[in-house]
């Protein structure tokens, strides 16, 4: 039985520096992709049927790319975190819809917690709000709510806009993906998308409806986005720090840990 393939390797950076990365399979990819975040390092995915020959010369060829990025990362790794950011929210705004929601805690007997539409543009969350994880997940089950009454609507809107048909939609709240697609044609939709401008998470539904028929990143695929966003590219940019606009009580452990980087 042929050794199986390595699944770590080392990168030497041009000032002597050593950085360990993970080479993980990508079943569907076509082509080798590194990807840099605090929480996992470096990775650099390959097809299933990659010849791992020359893995070594392209991710060293990519060391300028990570060297600028590990800087990035040093650069906004000390930004300290406002205690006070981290208290239950008052409100919450959602650029995405145009919405301000005033927050009402109500204490209660009862062990759980729960958040209704008190009135328009008003939120109460009544029971254990004593109990900062009941009531942190009670606030991210409204805003999974809230992605559900209005990204699929919008994405079917956009799928009938581009002639680009979907399956289904899911929305959920992944740590590191704005959005995903499936082979089979499903679009996870990330509900912190509803603290962006709506013309960034607009280019996040285009660009998974384009998966849709280009499941890769090709030339091909990115001629697509193009061809219904014409500036995606600055947005793809602009979407990289796109974490900073996250409130910290969200995800505390996203804003100290962000996602970098994406080839």
């Amino acid at each position: 039985m042929p050794p199986k393939p390595p699944t770590t390797a080392t990168l030497e950076l041009a000032d002597g520096r050593r950085l360990p990365y993970r080479i993980a399979v990508s079943p569907r990819g076509r082509c080798v992709r590194l990807r840099l975040s605090a929480r996992n390092g470096l990775v650099v995915a390959v097809p299933r049927s990659f010849d791992r020959a020359g893995l070594d010369a392209i991710v060293r060829g990519k060391r300028d790319w990570v060297a600028h990025h590990l800087e990035r990362f040093e650069q906004a790794r000390p930004l300290p975190v406002d205690p006070a950011s981290l208290a239950p929210p008052r409100a919450i705004d959602l650029p995405t819809l145009g919405e301000s929601w005033q927050i009402e805690y109500r204490q209660t007997s009862g062990k759980t917690v729960s958040v209704r539409t008190d009135e328009p543009g008003r939120l109460l969350v009544i029971g254990a709000i004593a109990d900062e994880t009941a009531r942190r997940a009670a606030l991210l089950r409204w805003l999974a709510r809230r992605g559900r009454e209005t990204l699929p609507p919008w994405l079917a809107r956009l799928a009938e806009e581009t002639g680009l048909r979907f399956a289904a939609t899911r929305i959920k709240g992944q740590r590191t993906r704005w959005g995903s697609c499936t082979a089979k044609g499903v679009i996870n939709l990330n509900y912190k998308l509803l603290f962006l401008p709506p013309e960034w998470v607009r280019y996040v539904l285009v660009h998974e409806l384009c998966h849709t028929r280009e499941l890769n990143h090709s030339a091909r695929f990115w001629r697509l986005v193009h061809r219904w966003e014409p500036d995606a590219a600055a947005i793809r940019g602009r979407l990289r720090e796109a974490w900073q606009r996250l409130p910290a009580w969200l995800d505390a452990e996203s804003r100290l840990h962000p996602t970098l980087a994406d080839l």
